[in-house]
């Protein structure tokens, strides 16, 4: 074996510890977009030509002390590990702009990263022991698979990559993969002829990884055997009132591959049958893409299973609440980051309401000026909160938003946005206390503004109330910063904020930080006001609503079984209501007995989520339904157009409300839907609290009043009177009336094609809220409006502000105004005209 000719130690060193410097140096650099100072204003590549010099110099340091020869590339290795790590996070940074790859997956940055930091360590190794030695190299063994991995996903570039090396090098980028296999193979080879220990410690590293990609191709071939399973046992089922993706929902487990499988083709990149060996993942599907050596793997040895992309999304949205990254784009949003936010609150303590209005500002990353983006956030708002406000700013100036017909909404924005590409934002009523708001364009020129403006009732906590914030998903907000100002009407005590609030003036609190999404505050509850709002010849007033239990004894009993429920739980229920005749639901109604309740327990206990088909209850009048959900399940919309939804359409407007038990404190989307619209009256509590029910006889009331609402978790109830009073109360107690009476008034006949109707579509504009019938649209002209037949609602309260107070006045108010108006102005100018 030939000699290798050794360097001075003291130069090894001081090269060494260059090349761990520099190696520092430029891990800090390519985490500056990962922090939020550098990807703002599209200074990646720049990134990039940091991370490339820095191995440039350090091959230059080599070359200097002639430690690399083109002759023996592998004759001193030490320094080639260091110079490879430096090499191989320039790869990832170019990948940021290149793309030949998706973002890794957690696991797969951190793998990466201890192999580095293993290559690093192990560039030591003559002054290391042993046993040390030996677990670096089951982590290089184990790493060295990954790298084979990438060195043929590389591949088809190759050729080009030759051709393209004259190109100041960047395209040796490409054969990074095969040298780093070279290298340590070669390294491992000559450690090897030494100490075959070293050896057997390598492979037993490389048969790391073999082994696991064998058992996750093993695992992703049994979870599609168990898809087309299901799917072969939803064909021979008869009478299926819903789609077959409820059925896989319902009972594939809910795990890590589940969610990869489903995602496969949205998220994760996967080989193709094209010309093209790699596919990109779809635009339609707004979550980061990623690359899965393991996902790729499985695909191009097993494929996909049969499922088209319509039932994968559904199967998302059920199963892992994925709902925003479903929506429906018109335009990419991928380059798009929430930039600012402007959070102001106004709290009424003796109305029991707040006013909340956020100012959002869009930032487009990308480095062209002409790049063109679409906005889609997602609000999360507080149980019985309704939009009141929307604007958008054009040209510096702020445009206030049109109620119109939620069809004429997304009609004018899909043609605008879709054909013409010009200004409008939208903002549209969803299922579980939620709106999404959409932006068009978002450029790199210029930040986009918009403001939403939301109108809650406080929720009562004992003695105390609580505002929620309001918090959205969209476009990243992880390096956004916020100005938190909160404003109180009145004096309160025992006032409870967040951490960083300080009173800047009476009755206001700031707060400046980076956003922060999940928060509350508290107060001792005041004495309710006594004031009320007047609008079109109707007050408004706040009354106190305490839960009003009526008589009721269940002569029917329906236990929702899915896999929340535990054991003892359906014991103790079923010692509860074996009394009575107790039903579930398993395809069919089937009653409860002591021979039966076991094995159809365990049966259902299987399903992650449960539909129960309220329209096949008998007598709903006295009928109770027992429920418990971990908040999983498909909302109304999207089982409608669906035999299931048909039935309930023709049988829930004839039924009254049906009474539910929720043994959990958080309802499934299915069943919150449901409570909105009226067409369940629901409680929840533990066994003891249904017990002490049961043996009381007793519920809550179902039979609602048309003119008094409940607000939600507050406690409280707006009750409206035909009869225009002197108040002082603010004008958001008729918004709250109007969109708690909407869905009162829309209830079971929301699955109906035609409950939309004139009468909801004036409460709506009178309030000018978002509502299942109505919704708020900023366009760029007023020619736009007029096209799309959108007018400017008339006898309307108009957008809310965070500055209105007290009453409209009435228009015949309005006129003795004016007429007053003109009496005093010609009585004081009568003496001056006559000279």
């Amino acid at each position: 074996m030939q000699t290798l000719t050794r360097i001075p130690a003291k130069t090894d060193l001081k090269l060494h510890y260059v090349g761990v410097g520099l190696i520092a140096i430029s891990s800090l650099i390519f985490m500056l977009p990962e922090w939020g100072t550098a990807a703002t204003d599209g200074s990646a590549f720049g990134i990039f030509w940091l991370n490339y010099g820095l191995a440039a110099i350090y091959f230059m340091a080599m070359l200097l002390e002639r430690v690399f020869s083109f002759k023996r590339p592998f004759q001193h290795l030490n320094y080639l590990y260091l110079y490879q790590v430096l090499f191989i996070i320039s790869c990832f940074s170019l990948n940021r702009e290149m793309n030949i790859f998706q973002d890794s997956v957690p696991w797969l940055e951190a793998f990466v990263t201890l192999f580095c930091a293993t290559l690093v360590v192990y560039s030591f190794q003559e002054r290391l022991p042993k046993l040390l030695n030996q677990v670096l190299l089951f982590i290089l063994g184990a790493g060295i698979m990954l790298w084979i991995y990438y060195a043929v996903y590389l591949l088809p570039l190759y050729f080009i990559s030759i051709v393209g090396i004259v190109v100041l090098g960047i395209s040796l980028h490409t054969f990074v993969p095969l040298w780093v296999v070279l290298s340590v193979g070669f390294g491992v080879q000559k450690t090897a002829s030494k100490d075959r220990q070293y050896l057997r410690s390598f492979l037993a590293g490389a048969a790391f990884p073999i082994l696991f990609g064998v058992f996750f191709i093993w695992q992703w071939h049994t979870r599609s055997a168990q898809i087309d399973f299901y799917n072969n046992d939803f064909v021979i089922e008869e009478n299926e009132s819903l789609p077959r993706w409820v059925k896989l929902s319902q009972h594939l487990p809910a795990d890590y591959l589940t969610e990869r499988i489903m995602k496969t083709d949205f998220v994760y990149q996967v080989p193709s049958t094209s010309f093209s060996m790699w596919d990109m993942p779809g635009e339609n599907f707004t979550e980061i893409k990623r690359h899965d050596p393991l996902v790729t793997l499985a695909v191009f040895f097993l494929g996909v299973p049969n499922l088209d992309r319509k039932e994968k999304v559904k199967i998302l949205e059920s199963m892992y609440d994925a709902r925003h990254q479903a929506e429906q784009r018109l335009w990419s949003g991928n380059n798009l980051s929430t930039a600012n936010v402007v959070s102001q609150v106004r709290i009424y303590p003796r109305y029991r309401l707040a006013y909340t209005e956020k100012v959002l500002r869009i930032h487009n990353n990308m480095p062209n000026s002409w790049n063109e983006q679409e906005a889609i956030y997602t609000f999360f708002l507080p149980e019985g909160s309704v939009v009141s406000s929307l604007s958008l700013w054009i040209n510096g100036r702020e445009e206030k938003g049109y109620l119109t017909t939620k069809s004429k909404a997304q009609t004018a924005y899909n043609t605008i946005v879709g054909v013409e590409a010009r200004d409008p934002s939208v903002v549209h009523w969803q299922e579980g206390n939620r709106v999404s708001v959409r932006v068009f364009p978002c450029t790199p020129a210029e930040n986009r503004q918009f403001k939403i403006g939301v109108t809650s009732p406080l929720r009562q906590d004992g003695r105390r109330l609580v505002y929620d914030n309001v918090y959205f998903t969209g476009p990243s907000a992880k390096a956004a910063s916020e100005t938190s100002v909160i404003y109180l009407e009145d004096q309160v005590a025992g006032l409870e904020l967040p951490f960083g609030y300080k009173l800047t003036r009476n009755n206001a609190y700031k707060r400046q930080s980076n956003y922060q999404q999940d928060w509350s505050m508290s107060f001792e509850a005041p004495a309710l006001a006594k004031g009320s709002f007047s609008f079109g010849g109707n007050s408004y007033k706040l009354v106190a609503l305490p839960q009003q239990l009526d008589h009721f004894k269940p002569q029917q009993v329906y236990l929702d079984v899915n896999v929340s429920w535990s054991a003892r739980e359906f014991r103790q229920v079923w010692q509860l209501v074996k009394g009575n005749q107790v039903y579930i639901w398993n395809g069919e109604m089937v009653q409860l007995t002591e021979q039966n309740r076991a094995k159809l327990f365990e049966l259902l206990q299987q399903q992650n989520y449960s539909l129960f088909p309220l329209h096949k209850v008998k007598h709903p009048g006295q009928a109770l339904v027992i429920s418990k959900s971990n908040g999983a399940s498909p909302n109304l919309h999207d089982l409608k157009d669906t035999p299931f939804s048909v039935e309930m359409a023709d049988a829930l407007p004839m039924q009254t409300a049906i009474r539910v038990y929720s043994l959990s404190e958080q309802l499934s989307s299915y069943f919150k839907s449901l409570k909105e619209l009226r067409v369940i009256t629901a409680m929840h509590g533990e066994e003891g609290q249904l017990a002490a029910l049961l043996e009381q006889q007793q519920f809550l009331k179902t039979t609602p009043d048309k003119n008094i609402v409940s607000l939600g978790a507050s406690g409280l109830g707006v009750v409206k009177t035909e009869a225009s009073l002197a108040g002082d109360a603010p004008d958001h107690l008729l918004r709250l009336f109007a969109y708690n009476h909407l869905l009162q008034q829309i209830g079971p006949r929301y699955f109906c094609q035609d409950f939309i109707e004139e009468e909801l579509l004036a409460e709506a504009a009178q309030a000018n809220i978002v509502s299942p019938v109505s919704s708020l649209i900023v366009l760029e002209t007023q020619q736009d409006y007029e096209r799309f037949d959108i007018q400017k609602s008339k006898d309307s309260l108009g957008n809310a502000s965070m500055n209105a107070s007290g009453a409209v006045p009435e228009p015949e108010e309005w006129a003795l105004i004016i007429l007053a108006i003109l009496i005093v102005g010609t009585i004081t100018l009568k003496p001056y005209i006559l000279k």
